[in-house]
């Protein structure tokens, strides 16, 4: 047996401990305004997840990204080619300071506290109301981790291992238990609807998906609902 580790025995409570922030996922963002302050590799990435959440973006950098630049022209957002200025959160939901100065982040962040506005800024956790998740998306599950701003590079590792554990499967039982709820409706007691739920969301109904196995999904399907229905 080995024998335990002592910096872990030392530290121990450190996973007990409670997390500075309180995760949530914003949702009906579509047409909502955001503000991304720079032009680079970082704002690059906090762009291209703020368009997959439908939101109107903004972004405000003498220079763009090549690959922003192809999205500008596309009408897929809005550039403001100049310097970040005092007012350019305006009307804003959220901001994001992504530029290499400190000092223009700063600002970014000293106007969105005054005007109340949800902000992360690029390289200061600490100074952020929030904090972008590396994600990992099946269909309509969402899975995330968050160092809390600490490690990027640790949040990268956990979301790569996320990648190679949970495939879409998940996904698509997810997608067909969703029409599930609806055609069961009030048919089923809440007892029985549990039940269902719980037989359903199994790792050997996974496989079954995993294995492109719908048919039986849908045998298994009709089968417990019968079940369940009998008195």
């Amino acid at each position: 047996m080995s024998s335990p580790n002592p910096w872990l025995m030392e530290h121990g409570d450190m996973q007990q401990a409670q997390p500075k922030s309180y995760p949530i996922a914003l949702t009906q963002l579509a047409g909502v305004r955001c503000v991304v302050v720079g032009g680079g590799e970082v704002a690059l990435r906090k762009v291209r997840a703020l368009l997959q959440s439908g939101a109107h973006v903004c972004v405000v950098s003498p220079a763009l990204h090549p690959l922003l630049t192809e999205w500008h022209a596309a009408g897929q957002i809005e550039h403001w080619a100049r310097p970040y200025a005092p007012d350019d959160l305006a009307g804003a939901f959220l901001a994001i300071a992504a530029t290499d100065r400190r000092e223009v982040n700063a600002a970014v962040a000293a106007e969105a506290r005054q005007r109340d506005i949800l902000c992360n800024i690029a390289d200061d956790p600490d100074g952020s109301s929030f904090h972008t998740l590396a994600t990992v998306t099946r269909g309509s599950v969402l899975l995330a981790a968050t160092t809390g701003g600490e490690s990027p590079a640790l949040a990268a590792h956990i979301r790569r291992k996320l990648e190679q554990t949970f495939g879409p499967e998940y996904g698509i039982l997810a997608e067909r238990l969703g029409r599930l709820r609806a055609e069961v409706g009030q048919s089923l007691v809440p007892a029985a609807r549990a039940q269902l739920w719980r037989a359903l969301a199994t790792d050997d109904v996974l496989e079954m998906v995993r294995n492109n196995d719908l048919a039986g999904l849908e045998r298994l399907i009709e089968t417990l609902i019968a079940e369940l229905k009998q008195p």
